[in-house]
């Protein structure tokens, strides 16, 4: 008995011993004396694994990975033998500990290789473990930061590869995306041994994790890639995490589409969804499939921006595409996607904005021309996209961006049928500030009313009233003699242009718009108000030219402080110079005006005598 108690105290001692040196060996690094404690002499005493697998996680670090590879490698293979021997539910809390306290991304991708490999050796009944993981692992991938918004356009957003967060970011993600994958596959649709109904919770743990993935941090990474056009070009790390991440969704969700329209209905819908109870036959069919993702839209992780950015990748960069049904026709689909389509209009970031735009884009190209009704136009989130790309072309910094919206812009009103065309030009003209803006909507309202005459188009939407109810919005001098003319002179002279237009094309003898019916209103409401401001706003910009150029010879071109106004902006303290050329610029666009106010003049007076 003596021998015995002998024996086991000998043992103890000599795991006790063994522990102690090999702390030994990982405090001054020794590769060589850690294999040998471990793996030469084939360690098997697992009473002391737990503790272990501690202190080899600890020395998983990106500074030994930099520094002492081979340390670093002969530590990833000790651990490797621990995790294969150890008792697994042990090993999975003592790798837990190690994750839930580090913000080293080598040392979180280490430990998921080996908590993965854990896992998998766990019991059937392993649910609660992986959803502890799960957490632990997720609150590192929350952590990684939102990649700086460089507003880079076209070919330099290829440059974005090389930003540092950027980088660590796909990094981490395609780890944790290898680590998801074989729980992914246990309960995938693809897997026909896969007991979909027992693994529901499994099925909503995972989809929220990869729905919360697509709001932060793919949502902020360019995940463009056209086959046909960059078929030359290698992926981008963003779009390989985005393609594997799709395809793991793809495999846990029967219909992407549903779940789209489900996570656009607001919390109550949503409650009321998950608790109503199908009935008996409804749940032998459809339970299996619906059951676990009405988890998945109450679920806190994931934001209406994971399901934007899930709609972009699969309508625009065709990820998935595959999974919609082709039950549904694309102004549905459309209509369907315009929560999402305002969501990224609406958002910050460039690259977020870019995505909108390119949903928007994509979707709108598979629609024809007037195929969108008036009762359509009833949806009020048209009028919010139309309000959303106004706010872009006139206020964004990014170049791209303005250009796209203009674009997008004018295609989104030629979805409509022509009353509802109407319905937008009047919105527009009615709501917009920016004269640059009424400009630009003046000529698409131009060329609308000449494709209706060319086309000779049996509608007269665009004629009589309705068109003198338009122009009425715009032929307007707010303030009368005292309006600066340059404030409003990119919508004064679209209107102007427009005006020439109607006259040359619809003269009195034909007058089919019936502009000649209201042009005495427009000549005596607007015309003249407006060429008495043009007469003030001309002398009051030629003293100021006149005071620049004084005080030019007097400073010897020095900066001149006047407190010139111009375009009702007050000037910068600016070298003179400058400033001249300001004002001689406004003169020039004065000059302008007045040219084709003259000009319609002509044309009035000639239109009459040959009716006459």
């Amino acid at each position: 008995m003596a021998t015995t108690d002998f024996d086991m105290y000998g043992e103890d001692l000599e795991a006790g011993s063994v522990l102690e040196n090999i702390k030994d060996s990982l405090k001054y690094k020794d590769a060589k004396s850690l294999k040998m404690f471990i793996l030469e002499r084939k360690l098997s005493d697992d009473s002391i694994f737990y503790e272990l697998a501690g202190e080899l996680a600890k020395s998983l670090t990106e500074e030994n990975s930099k520094n002492v590879p081979i340390f670093f490698e002969a530590c990833e293979r000790c651990m490797n033998y621990i995790v294969k021997r150890g008792n697994p539910k042990e090993l999975i809390i003592a790798l837990l500990e190690q994750m839930d306290t580090f913000k080293d991304d080598e040392k979180f991708k280490a430990l998921l290789g080996y908590i993965q490999q854990t896992l998998v050796k766990l019991p059937s009944k392993r649910t609660e473990s992986l959803e502890i993981t799960l957490e632990t692992v997720h609150a590192h991938v929350i952590e990684l930061p939102t990649p700086a918004d460089h507003q880079l356009e076209k070919d330099e957003r290829k440059l974005l590869e090389l930003d540092r967060d950027v980088r660590r970011i796909t990094d981490v993600i395609l780890a944790y995306l290898e680590f998801l994958q074989p729980f992914v596959k246990e309960v995938s649709l693809k897997n026909p041994d896969a007991d979909r109904e027992k693994g529901k919770k499994q099925i909503g743990m995972l989809m929220e994790r990869l729905l919360a993935m697509l709001d932060h941090p793919l949502m902020f990474l360019d995940l463009v890639f056209h086959h046909k056009q960059m078929e030359d070009q290698e992926k981008t790390y963003g779009r390989v995490c985005a393609e594997q991440l799709v395809e793991l969704i793809t495999e846990l969700c029967p219909d992407l589409f549903e779940m789209l329209q489900n996570g656009q209905l607001p919390k109550k819908k949503k409650s009321a969804k998950k608790l109503k109870k199908p009935s008996k036959a409804e749940d032998d069919s459809s339970d299996e499939d619906t059951g676990p993702f009405e988890n998945v839209v109450e679920g806190e992780l994931v934001s209406e921006y994971s399901y934007a950015c899930l709609s972009y990748l699969i309508f625009r960069e065709d990820l998935a595409v595959d999974s919609i049904p082709f039950i549904y026709r694309h102004p549905h689909i459309l209509q369907s996607s315009l929560y999402y389509i305002l969501l990224l209009l609406k958002a910050d970031h460039s690259l977020v904005k870019f995505k909108g735009i390119y949903l928007l884009q994509s979707l709108m190209g598979k629609i024809p021309v007037t195929t969108l009704s008036l009762n359509d136009l009833d949806n009020d989130k048209y009028k919010q996209v139309v309000n959303a790309l106004i706010d872009i072309m006139i206020q964004n910094p990014v170049k791209e961006l303005r250009q796209e919206c203009v674009q997008l812009y004018k295609t989104f009103i030629s979805m409509f049928c022509l009353p509802a065309r109407y319905k937008i030009f009047e919105m527009v003209l009615n709501t917009c500030p920016h004269a640059g803006m009424i400009g630009y909507t003046i000529q698409l309202l131009k060329d609308q009313i000449d494709s209706v005459l060319k086309n000779e188009l049996d509608d007269h939407t665009f004629f009589g009233a309705n068109l003198y109810k338009l122009l009425k919005i715009v032929a307007v001098v707010e303030e009368g003699a005292t309006q600066d003319i340059l404030q409003i002179s990119d919508r004064v002279i679209a209107l102007l242009n427009f005006l020439r237009y109607l006259l040359l094309r619809d003269p009195p003898g034909e007058n089919v718009t019936k502009i000649w019916d209201y042009f005495g209103q427009i000549e005596k409401h607007f015309f003249e108000p407006l060429r008495l401001a043009l007469d003030l706003s001309k002398g009051h910009y030629q003293l100021d030219l006149q005071d620049l150029k004084d005080g030019q010879k007097k400073a010897k071109g020095g900066n001149v402080d006047l407190g010139l106004t111009v375009g009702g902006v007050a000037m910068p303290r600016v070298p003179v110079g400058q400033q001249v050329q300001i004002v001689e610029s406004a003169l020039n666009t004065f000059d302008v005006i007045d040219s084709i106010l003259c000009r319609i003049t002509e044309i009035t007076e000639m239109q009459r005598k040959t009716t006459k």
